[in-house]
């Protein structure tokens, strides 16, 4: 026993690293982390962050907590058809507990801030995982696995992506259950109930875990295999000499035993726990995975492993990094195509060298065998919910999902390191080969994660590794439009459609392009395929209805609109288009109801509310206007336009003191107007209200104001001159008083 020990510590001296203390070593492991993605600090909400965090009402501290609860990761109902089913409510817990500590603000320095701190801390708690499964005696080994996993590129986009939150917890407290575990396994005496409430308490922490994100279970499972192992001892020899059941389970200790039926019990029901909140499975789109939308299940298989083989590659050469992997970007191997597609073969050869490597660590003799088949586990394990073979997955490659299994993975690669080293002529190579290793790592790191700064950068960088995507062009089409380049956006749309001619959203995005271009055939033509493709296409419907109208066929546009409603109930923007359209056809009160009902399904929808308060006062509805606008400040403040419209009514009904109140307080906060326009109505019509009172020099210095932002503005010059000119009068009092009483009533 002493011999092997010795052989062991003696392995870990070999490695061509300076022995430290430990306190060192996690110093350096978290610097090192936060250094290769503290540029990540500076970046801007990309890719999946608008769905998840910026358009999640669940994030904004005045959504309820407890409806956190019975939605998704993306603020969907769980009974919701569309729903991913992903719940994931700790981790949004987390991103208010964000939002809170800005006062309120959405803030993605802040967000950002907590992944890399995140990060820091797994790497961290590696360094302490990594050392207890080599027996507490490899701190050199530890910290070299540590510090690859801190470094390693394949985990940027779930530390500079916002949405990577999900993973970073659910890893966090993974470790922290196994180190609890491994602390309680390995205890020399422990009593029952003390054995229980530890473990119970493992099972509690792994159910967290999985609330952050669903592979946060398979902690129980890993902790299972660590007892039967390494605890226990027992080998697949072993079992293979006692096939039978009651004579493996007579080969634990009774504590084992303890622990294994707590873990299988907390696992079976935390498991119909999370499928009875999910009720119906997902559905997603052969666009989405295509691998599991094959006929045969043989196929299906030869798909599933060459992804896997596509897996382990970029975390082996971290080079072919891609924010998305669906359409077209691995196409489908179909075995009719051999041996023109060669891919087939190298399938048989990744199980080939896979089942020779099952082999080497069930039947090895290696006194770090253990170690091996826990990398392999540990990787194996956190891996599965996402390799289609639980349940079908919305991907088809996820970087994301590689975090904890890129542990394991690393472990192997550990120890195939220090193996190496066992030879003094090669430790040299391999130190210099290692340094290298961690340095061209952390600058990839740092590369990739500058690129998630941007959805623009981001996009484009994904064109050089996934070209035929169709997906990468149709995101990088929508950065595009956002930043006025329109005419490359439909570009990107055009090519988007060329790889995939059925890509419905893409036809939608053109045709609003096309539609504010006033194409309107092109666009009526791109959103009639669009909702033929996909009926239940209800923002195809809406924008359909917006041409429709464009187009004055009212009729036409009206049941595009109704439609768009029927297969989304709760559609504010659509009510909002309908009202418009209403209006358009005469139609007053159907506009006032439409409007109504975009306001009621969103209290802050604010041009459904400004719509309303116009139309009534200019149907000569003064009173009932002016409830409406005092409703709408109720919920909203500090919105300028309704305290213009407000104040408009007010002055109408010679309430001159609060329509000033009203004026000013739109011009105070005319920094939230987008157009410089509107605030030069604000001061023009606050000129008419003090013109009317006959404050006439206060009236005279906010006509001058509006003709400072709007020099073009004729009625005001109009208004300004016949000032000017009472004045002029009323400092010569002998002129007839006749041409004025004729301006005033003007």
């Amino acid at each position: 026993m002493k011999s092997k020990k010795s052989a062991v510590v003696s392995w870990d001296s070999k490695l061509p690293f300076p022995k430290f203390p430990v306190w060192l070593y996690v110093l350096i492991v978290a610097f090192v982390s936060i250094l290769c993605y503290g540029n990540s600090y500076y970046g801007a909400f990309v890719f999946d962050d608008s769905e998840a965090v910026v358009n999640n009402h669940d994030v904004n501290l005045e959504t309820p907590v407890i409806k956190i609860f019975s939605h998704d990761f993306w603020g969907t109902r769980l009974t919701n058809q569309a729903s991913h089913k992903s719940y994931r409510p700790l981790t949004i817990l987390s991103f208010r507990f964000n939002v809170w500590l800005n006062n309120g603000h959405l803030s993605p320095k802040s967000l950002h801030f907590t992944n890399i701190i995140l990060h820091a801390v797994v790497s961290c708690q590696l360094l302490h995982v990594y050392n207890l499964l080599f027996n507490g005696n490899s701190p050199k080994t530890s910290f070299l696995a540590a510090l690859m996993f801190a470094v390693h590129p394949v985990h940027t986009e779930v530390v500079s992506g916002i949405v990577g939150r999900a993973d970073l917890l659910s890893a966090c407290l993974s470790l922290l259950v196994f180190v609890i575990y491994h602390r309680t396994a390995k205890a020399k005496q422990i009593n029952t109930l003390t054995n229980i409430i530890a473990t119970v308490f493992c099972c509690i922490l792994s159910a967290m875990a999985m609330l952050c994100k669903e592979q946060g279970l398979m902690i129980m499972m890993f902790c299972g295999v660590f007892e039967v192992i390494v605890i226990n001892k027992i080998t697949f020899q072993t079992i293979m000499k006692n096939m039978n059941i009651s004579k493996i389970i007579r080969l634990l200790k009774k504590e084992s035993l303890e622990r294994l039926f707590i873990l299988t019990t907390g696992f079976c029901i935390i498991l119909y726990g999370r499928w009875t909140i999910m009720g119906t499975p997902p559905i997603f789109q052969q666009i989405d995975n295509p691998a599991s939308f094959l006929a045969t299940p043989f196929e299906r298989f030869v798909n599933y492993s060459y992804i896997y083989i596509i897996n382990i590659w970029i975390m082996i050469c971290p080079v072919w990094l891609c924010f998305d992997w669906s359409m077209g970007c691995i196409p489908v191997i179909h075995l009719n195509t051999f041996p023109k597609d060669p891919r087939l073969l190298i399938v048989f050869g990744f199980w080939t060298i896979l089942v020779l490597i099952f082999y080497k660590i069930l039947f090895s003799k290696n006194h770090d065998k253990k170690q091996i088949q826990m990398g392999f586990l540990l990787g194996l394990l956190s891996f599965l919910p996402a390799s289609n073979l639980m349940f079908t997955v919305g991907f088809v490659i996820a970087e994301r999902v590689l975090y904890l299994p890129s542990a394991g993975f690393i472990l192997i690669v550990v120890l195939g390191i220090r193996r190496l080293c066992l030879n003094y002529f090669v430790q040299r190579v391999v130190r210099i080969c290692i340094l290298l290793l961690i340095f061209v790592h952390s600058i990839r790191t740092y590369q990739r994660s500058k690129e998630w700064s941007s959805e623009l950068e981001l996009f484009r960088s994904a064109l050089k590794v996934c070209p035929m995507n169709a997906k990468v062009h149709y995101n990088l089409a929508k950065s595009l439009a956002d930043i006025g380049h329109t005419q490359e956006a439909i570009q990107r749309y055009k090519h988007a459609l060329l790889l995939h001619p059925k890509y419905d959203q893409a036809m939608n995005n053109l045709a609003n392009i096309l539609k504010d271009k006033n194409e309107l055939e092109e666009a009526r033509s791109l959103l009639e395929k669009a909702v033929t493709i996909r009926n239940d296409f209800a923002a195809a419907w809406m924008n359909l209805g917006i041409v429709l109208s464009a187009q004055h066929e009212y009729n036409k546009a009206e049941d595009a609109y109704l439609t768009a409603l029927q297969h989304r109930k709760s559609y504010p923007h659509c009510y909002f288009n309908l009202g418009n359209l209403y209006l358009e056809m005469g139609e007053k009160t159907k506009a006032l109801f439409a409007w109504q009902n975009a306001t009621f399904q969103q209290p802050t929808h604010v041009i459904s509310w400004n719509n309303m308060i116009v139309l009534l006062e200019s149907i000569g509805e003064l009173k009932r206007a002016e409830n409406v606008a005092r409703t709408a400040l109720s919920i909203l403040p500090n919105e300028p336009n309704l305290h213009f419209n407000i104040a408009n009514i007010l002055g109408k009904i010679d309430k001159f003191v609060e329509a000033e109140k009203h004026f000013l307080a739109a011009i105070k906060l005319k920094h939230r107007s987008s157009k410089a326009i509107l605030v030069a109505l604000y001061h023009s019509n606050l000129g008419v209200l003090y013109h009317r009172w006959e404050k006439y020099d206060l009236a005279e210095m906010h006509y001058l104001q509006a003709l400072m932002i709007d020099p073009n503005m004729q009625k005001v010059k109009n208004h300004l001159a016949a000032i000017r000119k009472h004045l002029n009068e009323i400092n010569q009092p002998t002129l007839n008083k006749k041409s004025y009483q004729q301006e005033k009533e003007f």
